[in-house]
């Protein structure tokens, strides 16, 4: 954190000091000398000189860090994309387009040539769609949505709505007090299993994924854990056999399988619609086998579209060559063998749907990574993707009039700071309007075992719904792998309770012979001394971890699954409150529950910190 804060401070003193030369005019001119003569001039290498930020899309940052990186990232941004659309106007070829992303890649984000040069030849001909067909595309629309989190603006943009039609007047179904009668819900999520894994390949590496198969560990300790490794590797095949094996045998009660998405590995710049389709039916068939008759319930992860996050438009024709549809096809043929039929006609149209699963419960499954900030697709149009929150907002009103109650499964969550605002809001929205009737909400996406609290937004807000995040089965990065059990009730199908199942990286890799050791890390209720997880108790939780350190260091430990490199740096004062924010925070554009707890936690700990998240 501090190392990270220093680096931050030194670029802006640099731009600061260069200001009467005007970095950003040496930018701009050198990128335009650069697109006509493809020669990197000493303006341009003295202009990108003080606006190195390494790995900026795969680094982790405080809400403070990208409010001091603002106008540098998004001044940056936005020079780069206005050469390119005014190159790209004025007929340049693609492949120079892509010479300019590719040099912003290396140079500005630090990332490795061949990491940049694959992710180009895998995006390039989607940028040069986005380019020529986009209408009135601006470097700020663009800036905007992929940095939306270091707070890029589009002083033009028009926010749109859906239509929520108001509250029946005879619709009375409020959750009432649950009965003695439960059920158990197993959440999988964030698999990321990774076929070229290969045991004592290198695991320390500066590419998005590490331990591939022919990679070389120069060091014994840089060699891939037998059972999984925390820097920056995904799941090996053994192990997702082992943690599906270790489940069923350990909960021989499950009821239903909730699984939030993301079966495909991180290698990002090296992937293909191929390899995606074989790893996706290779999983789900692995996934049928294990629970039989159980009923499995999955949403599409950000990575299971080539190239990764992106969801083509409903605009591009199904047959061209730019369209995602595959991923809607090998899902509607992959799911449906625990789906009824008519579910395949929106799982086709935008990778959603919804089943009743009984008389008077229903479960909601959406696409929400349409709306993640790194599907480039938004730069091209981002009003409501496939129809599906107008659709949602149809279904809940149907179930509100049939007396059904509602889980609703997603992979990005509308609070995390990559979730497109305005989709964010309107969700949040739709869960107020019709929160009598929605039970519970689960995601995944961030690997981390988190918890979220919806509040009402009248001046004394109310908790009224809880958020569920499954954590991960992929260790990557840094992380234990673990799934949840949920104990829910049968009447109000709240959750009342759940357990979350992990095991030791190092510890398991000691001994690659014997299977890895799982336990229960911790149940909700016992851990924090709660009597349910009603959003009410929730949020008593999080008054009660302003004040109490030990609270907030169990929170950390079980969001991270007690995994060593965590538990090496620790948690302190600036990670407990964004930890804290994070829980009170469901759409990342409304900040007001982060400040009050935030004014909290400063008067209980006498701490005088800032935003955090």
């Amino acid at each position: 954190m501090y190392l990270k804060l220093v680096h931050i401070l030194t670029i802006i003193g640099c731009c600061a000091l260069t200001s009467a030369n005007n970095w950003q005019y040496n930018l701009y001119k050198g990128l335009e000398e650069y697109v006509r003569t493809g020669n990197e001039s000493a303006q341009l290498r003295s202009a990108v000189s003080g606006i190195k930020f390494p790995r900026l899309f795969r680094t982790s940052y405080t809400r403070k860090e990208k409010d001091l990186m603002s106008d540098i990232v998004c001044g940056a941004c936005n020079i780069g994309v206005d050469v390119v659309i005014t190159a790209r106007k004025e007929g340049t070829p693609i492949e120079t387009i892509g010479d300019v992303i590719e040099f912003f890649c290396k140079n500005v984000f630090m990332e490795p040539p061949h990491v940049c040069s694959g992710f180009l030849d895998l995006n390039l001909r989607t940028f040069g769609y986005m380019l020529d067909n986009t209408k009135n595309i601006t470097s700020k629309r663009v800036c905007s949505i992929i940095l939306q989190d270091f707070n890029c603006i589009d002083p033009d943009r028009v926010d749109w709505t859906v239509n929520i039609p108001p509250r029946l007047a005879n619709s009375t179904h409020v959750l009432q007090k649950g009965n003695s009668d439960s059920y158990k819900l197993l959440h999988l999520t964030d698999l990321h299993y990774d076929p070229n894994y290969e045991v004592g390949s290198g695991a320390n590496c500066i590419e998005p994924l590490c331990c591939q198969s022919g990679s070389i560990a120069l060091r014994s300790e840089d060699q891939a854990g037998y059972w999984g490794d925390y820097r920056g590797c995904d799941l090996p095949w053994h192990s997702l056999v082992d943690a599906l094996d270790h489940v069923t045998s350990e909960h021989q009660d499950l009821d239903l399988v909730y699984f939030t998405g993301d079966i495909i590995d991180h290698k990002i710049w090296k992937v293909s619609v191929e390899h995606n389709k074989e790893t996706i039916r290779t999983v789900y068939k692995k996934l049928n086998e294990t629970f039989g008759n159980v009923k499995v319930y999955p949403v599409l992860g950000n990575h299971e579209p080539h190239p990764v996050n992106m969801f083509s438009s409903h605009v591009v024709e199904h047959n061209h060559w730019l369209s995602t549809q595959w991923v809607f096809e090998v899902s509607a043929e992959e799911w449906l063998r625990w789906l009824p039929k008519e579910t395949e006609e929106t799982i086709l149209r935008g990778g959603y749907y919804t089943v009743l699963h009984k008389p008077g419960f229903r479960v909601i499954a959406l696409n929400s990574n349409v709306c993640y900030t790194h599907n480039f697709w938004l730069f091209h149009e981002d009003k409501d993707p496939f129809g599906q929150l107008q659709w949602l907002v149809d279904t809940l009103a149907e179930a509100e009039k049939n007396g059904e109650l509602v889980h609703i499964l997603s992979h990005v969550s509308s609070g995390d700071g990559s979730s497109m605002h305005n989709w964010g809001n309107e969700f949040a929205k739709i869960m107020y309007r019709f929160s009598h009737i929605i039970s519970a909400e689960f995601n995944g996406h961030s690997h981390d075992d988190d918890i979220v609290i919806l509040y009402t937004q009248e001046e004394t807000p109310e908790p009224i719904n809880v958020a569920f995040n499954g954590g991960s089965l992929t260790p990557w990065s840094n992380l234990n792998p673990n799934y949840k059990v949920y104990e829910v009730d049968s009447n109000t199908h709240h959750v009342v309770d759940y357990e979350s199942w992990s095991y030791n990286l190092t510890e398991a890799n000691m001994d690659p012979q014997t299977r890895p050791q799982w336990k229960k890390l911790y149940s909700f209720k016992e851990s924090y001394g709660v009597t349910d997880i009603s959003p009410k108790e929730v949020a008593n939780l999080v008054e009660r971890m302003t004040k109490d350190p030990e609270l907030t260091q169990s929170y950390f430990r079980f969001k991270t699954r007690d995994a060593d490199p965590f538990r090496a740096i620790g948690c302190d004062s600036e990670c407990e409150l964004k930890n804290i924010c994070y829980m009170v925070t469901f759409t990342n554009s409304n900040r007001k529950q982060c400040e009050m707890f935030t004014e909290m936690y400063n008067a209980n700990r006498n701490q005088t910190l800032s935003l955090f998240f």
